[in-house]
């Protein structure tokens, strides 16, 4: 594909046709939209460009905004959402943040982590097996290749072999190929996840068969490809123009005699109803990413520990 995104449904959606193997479904809340898409063979596999297994993603106009009975729905919808995936019973769970804490749109995983209920110090230190309120559950924080000079999935090996996990739950920022998504939708996922795949930096994929036991992997967009923002303001201008005009070269004449502050204006008219003072990635990141972490981490609590009260 020529765009960058890690949600399926983005990809599927931006295909010509519908693809055979693709089964879809929408179901819609009051505050947003759960698209449950499932990807059955190879073939589809192929033409989506994402592997198979069950995607189940909610999209909202934003999760900051989102007030306190909504949020609390919302986190009960993923927490459901993350049980169905991964089939939740009496589990061994390891949470695994991805990404680099000093760097604030990639530092979801870690972040979340710092608010998941961890249980396994308390298994082992009264030699239980079972517990009818809590799962046992550690956490695992790998760092970056940058910083650490370790693969993170060396890593994640490493761990996995050494405490025989039922169920790996893996947290990671996404990218996305529409600035409307950025940080405004959840996806969730038993096919696994690839490092860095949404920035071209591949590290090889983290999924049942490379890690041995069941994955979960839940992200949130919060970057976009340069080349996203560009295509996403030059089809906004063209449709704004096409009021005066269809005539696409009528609508490039006008562009072209506009003075460079013009398009400057021109161009921040159009976007800032749909983006606000955007950059890269969202204005106001850092609060944005206590409010998802923290979602993120009350839905994986919600999921795994049957006796897990939600903070109101």
């Amino acid at each position: 594909m020529f765009y960058r995104t890690d949600l399926a449904f983005e990809a599927n959606e931006s295909l010509a046709q519908k693809v055979k193997g693709v089964n879809l479904k929408t179901h819609d809340y009051r505050h947003g939209e759960v698209v449950e898409l499932e990807i059955t063979d190879d073939a589809a596999e192929k033409a989506v460009g994402k592997k198979k297994g069950k995607y189940i993603t909610y999209e909202t106009k934003s999760l900051k905004s989102l007030n306190k009975d909504s949020r609390l729905e919302v986190i009960e919808i993923l927490a459901k959402a993350i049980k169905d995936v991964a089939g939740i019973k009496r589990e061994n769970v390891l949470v695994v943040g991805l990404g680099n804490r000093n760097i604030t749109a990639d530092a979801l995983g870690p972040k979340v982590l710092d608010k998941i209920k961890v249980t396994r110090q308390f298994f082992k230190a009264y030699n239980k097996e079972y517990d009818e309120d809590y799962n046992e559950v550690s956490i695992l924080e790998p760092g970056v290749l940058g910083t650490t000079g370790i693969e993170t999935i060396n890593t994640i090996e490493g761990v996995v072999e050494k405490i025989n996990p039922t169920l790996l739950i893996i947290i990671d920022a996404l990218a996305s190929r529409k600035m409307r998504r950025l940080c405004s939708v959840v996806q969730i996922t038993d096919a696994g996840i690839e490092p860095g795949s949404g920035i071209g930096n591949m590290q090889g994929s983290l999924n049942k068969e490379t890690l041995g036991v069941k994955v979960v992997a839940i992200g949130i967009p919060t970057v976009v490809d340069t080349a996203t923002i560009v295509n996403d303001t030059i089809e906004l201008m063209e449709e704004t123009l096409k009021g005066k005009t269809d005539d696409v070269g009528q609508i490039m004449g006008i562009l072209s005699d506009m003075e460079y502050n013009e398009k400057h204006v021109f161009i921040k008219e159009i976007l800032s109803p749909m983006y606000g003072e955007s950059i890269v990635t969202p204005s106001g990141v850092d609060e944005l990413m206590e409010i998802l972490s923290d979602m993120i981490a009350e839905a994986v609590n919600k999921a795994v520990h049957p006796g897990y009260q939600l903070n109101s």
